[in-house]
């Protein structure tokens, strides 16, 4: 059936939409992706539980391939098709296997819940800011701990697909308690804060990070081997034991440990953060201020 043909069968208008003007969208309005946004391209995108899914949606009542929206040149549309799910893509409460996406459609996924928007470049920043508050630590500037573990399991999904590897560092300052307790909170605060920037600067282009709650951190960096991930924590370790804490004219001297481990065969998101968090146990035990496997 030609696209000429299903606009027959199911009586539906094709809309002419300048996106040039407005660009299309999706948000995630319910799941575990809640706040995040993505800009659509002119291409087939598809979204289900497979790893090599365009969205990976982690959300046990999708099907591995569930659906995509797919882009049509000739109408300008895009249009959102069904891929036999078990469960059903509903659009609007209705289900239904193709259909014309239109401004404000509500696509529907087992517990997932995505709108379809056009907007213009104002709306764009804003979704950008929100997406921000929804999803960065405003403390550290690091993604929140739901968005990393989003990440996290994607990516071990793609490591197991691809036999690749992927590392995993815990990190826990050292010295914060005795911070709090001569200096005051602000001046821990400060201290979780300026590290996490450390984190971010050092980890950043080779994996994604997070604050794990309190003076703990986390990260993993996909692609590496167990002595690279040593080498970049190594890097981490130095970088705070090196720089200059300084908040009111006074000088602060923290220290951190770290722990790394590296994903193994069959290995979940869970496991590989329980041998990361061991490690960094026997960094904490050995004396800190280093890094264990």
């Amino acid at each position: 059936m030609d696209n000429q043909e299903t606009i027959k069968w199911t009586g539906l208008k094709f809309n002419t939409t300048d996106f040039r003007e407005k660009k299309p969208i999706l948000t995630f309005l319910r799941g575990d992706q809640v706040g995040r946004h993505i800009l659509l391209a002119e291409d087939t995108i598809t979204l289900g539980r497979a790893p090599d899914a365009t969205i990976l949606i982690n959300d046990n009542h999708v099907s591995r391939v569930h659906c995509n929206i797919e882009y049509d040149k000739q109408f300008n549309v895009y249009l959102l098709n069904d891929l036999n799910s078990s469960n059903g893509t509903l659009l609007n409460d209705e289900r239904v296997s193709r259909a014309i996406l239109e401004e404000g459609d509500k696509i529907i996924m087992g517990g997932t819940v995505l709108k379809y928007s056009l907007v213009d470049k104002i709306d764009i920043e804003f979704h950008g800011e929100l997406e921000k508050l929804i999803n960065i630590d405003e403390l550290t500037g690091l993604v929140v701990k739901r968005r990393f573990d989003e990440e996290l399991h994607r990516h071990v999904a793609v490591a197991h697909r691809d036999e690749s590897k992927l590392s995993m560092l815990m990190m826990d300052l050292d010295g914060i308690k005795t911070i709090n307790d001569t200096r005051g909170h602000p001046f821990g605060a400060y201290t979780i804060a300026e590290t996490g920037k450390l984190v971010k600067k050092i980890i950043s282009g080779r994996g994604l990070s997070s604050r794990f709650g309190g003076d703990e951190f986390m990260s993993f960096l996909p692609g590496a081997t167990l002595e690279e991930a040593v080498a970049a924590a190594e890097s981490v370790r130095a970088e705070v034991e090196s720089h200059s804490y300084e908040k009111e004219g006074i000088r602060l001297r923290p220290t951190i440990s770290i722990g790394a481990a590296e994903l193994g065969k069959d290995e979940s998101a869970e496991d590989l953060l329980k041998r990361a968090d061991e490690a960094l146990y026997r960094a904490k035990n050995a004396g800190k201020n280093r890094v264990s496997t």
